[in-house]
Formats: structure tokens, sequence, C-alpha cells
């Protein structure tokens, strides 16, 4: 539809005073419910672009085919990359901006077998009786070198540089920099939060898995290192 490749209402951008970029497995599930207990619950929207654009995009998870949002709505949480988004909207480009990132090899262990989860649920090949999942499993290794795999977290984030964020979290000291983006967003945290675990792995990574998955994703590396080492300069705690 020719409304989904067109710039919603710019007034749009300036309602707006947030935008929560949410890398998959990356806490965001829970860090929504945070912001909603901050702003309100009717305050926060999720919001979900194609990663490279193109395509429909979608409102709470369905598919949205207005032009205009809420006048309610002051925060947008979900997956979707600045280049998109901003052509949606129109936004300011100093609209306040947060995210986590979390250790890369980590990220897409998480994201490979928590899809493999969810397609066992879907399909549930045992009640029905099949095996095909079985038959087309793709390994960790194959799932991971697919270049749609591949540096999701620098493909969420391509047009900024973690400079241009308000915060960046990281999802390995979540507790403590949960407080420290409270603290520099002026929020009050009524409650803990956790992340949303897929759950224990059945096995461990092997060192050849790493190294495949490192080589997959040496741009996501790089940005995470650096986002430590910002963050062990106190540049978002200052």
């Amino acid at each position: 539809m020719n409304d989904q490749i067109k710039r919603l209402d710019s007034k749009i951008g300036n309602q707006l005073e947030l935008l929560s970029f949410h890398i998959p497995k990356s806490a965001g599930t829970s860090f929504r419910n945070m912001l909603r207990d901050v702003y309100g619950a009717e305050a926060v929207l999720r919001f979900d672009t194609p990663l490279r654009g193109g395509g429909k995009f979608r409102v709470e998870q369905q598919p949205f085919t207005g032009r205009t949002l809420p006048n309610r709505v002051r925060v947008l949480h979900g997956h979707f990359s600045w280049q998109h988004v901003n052509n949606i909207l129109d936004l300011p480009p100093d609209i306040p901006k947060i995210t986590w990132l979390r250790d890369p090899v980590e990220r897409v262990v998480s994201n490979y077998f928590y899809l493999a989860k969810r397609l066992r649920e879907i399909l549930d090949e045992e009640g029905r009786g099949i095996n095909i999942l079985t038959k087309m499993e793709r390994s960790l290794t194959e799932y991971a070198q697919a270049e749609i795999n591949q540096n999701r977290m620098s493909k969420f984030l391509e047009g900024l540089h973690l400079s241009d964020f308000r915060f960046v979290g990281i999802l390995e000291r979540m507790d403590e920099d949960l407080q420290h983006m409270a603290d520099a967003m002026g929020w009050t945290i009524q409650e803990a939060y956790q992340h949303n675990a897929t759950g224990k792995r059945k096995r461990e990574i092997t060192a050849g898995e790493r190294a495949v998955i490192e080589a997959c994703n040496a741009e996501d590396l790089a940005l995470y290192q650096e986002a430590l080492e910002l963050r062990k300069q106190g540049y978002w705690t200052v």
C-alpha cells in the first residue's frame, strides 16, 4: 500500500519524547514494561519496521495502514532502524534515543535458541507425529552465517553513532545500568526488572562455533567494545 512508504503527519515527530531501539534478545520486553510504568501504558507504543525498509510496519504487532499515531503516544519502542523510522515519521534529529547492547556472540546464540524453541512450539511435531523440523533445521553456525543474522545490532543503529544516544545500556550490567539510565533520564524506577531469558541452553557452544559467530559479527563486536569503553569512561553517567 502506498501509504506505507509515505511519511506520517509531521506533527507526530513533535509529540514524541523518546525512541527506544529494541535489538532482538537484548532485554526489550522487560524494558518496555518499565517504560510503560514510567510514562504510562498508553503513552508507550510498540512500533516495528522492516530492518532495511521497503515493507509494511506494525503497531502493537498488528499491520498498520493509517497515517497518524494516537496523540497520547510519547515513546516508540520496538524493532526499527533510525533511517527507516525517521523516513516514516520525519523526526527531529535530536530526539532522545536509548538502546541496550549485548555481547554479540551471546546475542546470536540466544536468538538462535529462541527461534528454535518458538518453531518447535508452533509446529508441535511430537504432538502431530511429524519430524519436518528435524530434517530442515539449520545448525547454529549455518544460522550465524546467513547474512540476515549478521551484525544485527549495527544494522538497527545504522546512521547513528553511540554518542547520539542519551543512554546505551549493557545487558550484562542491566541492574546497574537501569539505575544509571533512570538517573540520566530523570526517571523513578518502581520495581526491579528482569530481562526475558530464553532459558538454559541444551549445550555450551564450541570454540569453533564461537569463532564462526565472531567472524560473522565483526561490526557488532567493534560496536559492543566501543560501548563498553564509553561506559567505562562514564560517557552516559556523568
